[in-house]
């Protein structure tokens, strides 16, 4: 691991792999880190392009500051960082959240993004800033449902009130995903010792994230227009958000839509060898 600074904020930065192409992962908001991807994408990815993953500011390793958090900030701190580690063009990805910021990235520089790949990815046709920051407020069986929404099914089967008891869970009996999901999942919902869950609340109770996130704009039809680098759009086929990724492929010229089978919005966990193969795909056919 290394630290970044970009636009004055010092941010927690991976590499892994190797090659001439590079990919950037972003992760979404906000009980969320890189290490979403580092379980489940990243490592195969790496073995084709050389891998960037970061923390968003004010989430995980990476520091927090009292503001700056708004889509069109987490956009400039990718360019930032894309500057700071010297790379000129990038394919990224990003899931949820990190979707929305990929996309406005690749709005405002969009000599510098090879291609793009969107996991139930957030572009702005429900209020997106709203619903964001609602969720901020979430507590008791309202979060925890939306901690076994986005993690896997297979919480719901062996969690209490969000509550992981590994104990409990036969990990022999789990594929890889499977076991990296429930680690990661303990990990997130052992509410007094989660560094996640700590930083999260400090996000929402310490920082202007709430109102920042609040106010950010949805990306119009003619903005999303002109964004022409191929991209691939991998929506769960239960999602909330599969909407959008019908709009994106409708708007974007050079957009295909991919709809993960009986999935909701956790895509990266509910179905990781699926998304990890278009995934990998997209990176194969942007370089070739």
């Amino acid at each position: 691991m290394a630290d970044v600074l970009a636009r004055g904020t010092r941010f927690n930065v991976v590499r892994m792999g190797a090659g001439d192409a590079v990919v950037v992962f972003v992760h979404g908001l906000p009980l969320d880190n890189h290490s979403s991807f580092f379980m489940t994408l990243a490592p195969e990815a790496a073995k084709h392009a050389r891998v960037v993953l970061y923390d968003l500011r004010g989430h995980g390793r990476s520091e927090q500051p009292r503001s700056g958090y708004s889509g069109a900030d987490m956009a400039a701190d990718l360019a930032a960082i894309v500057d700071a580690i010297g790379e000129d063009r990038v394919i990224v990805v990003g899931h949820s959240f990190g979707g929305y910021v990929a996309l406005r990235f690749a709005a405002d520089h969009p000599d510098r993004v090879q291609g793009l790949v969107l996991l139930d990815a957030q572009s702005g046709v429900a209020e997106i800033g709203e619903r964001i920051a609602a969720s901020m407020t979430l507590e008791g069986e309202a979060r925890d449902q939306k901690i076994k929404e986005l993690f896997g099914d297979w919480l719901a089967r062996h969690a209490a009130r969000g509550h992981v008891d590994l104990d409990a869970i036969d990990l022999d009996d789990l594929d890889a995903d499977g076991r990296a999901t429930a680690k990661f999942a303990g990990r997130l919902t052992r509410r007094r010792r989660s560094p996640m869950v700590e930083t999260a609340t400090r996000l929402r109770d310490e920082t202007t994230f709430v109102r920042d996130i609040a106010g950010t704009a949805p990306i119009d039809d003619a903005t999303l227009a002109r964004i022409t680098c191929p991209t691939l759009a991998l929506y769960g086929a239960i999602s909330d958000l599969r909407p959008e990724g019908e709009r994106l492929a409708r708007v974007m010229p050079s957009c295909r839509l991919v709809i993960v089978p009986d999935c909701a919005h956790g895509i990266l966990f509910h179905a990781t060898a699926f998304v990890r193969e278009h995934v990998v795909g997209a990176i194969r056919e942007f370089t070739s």
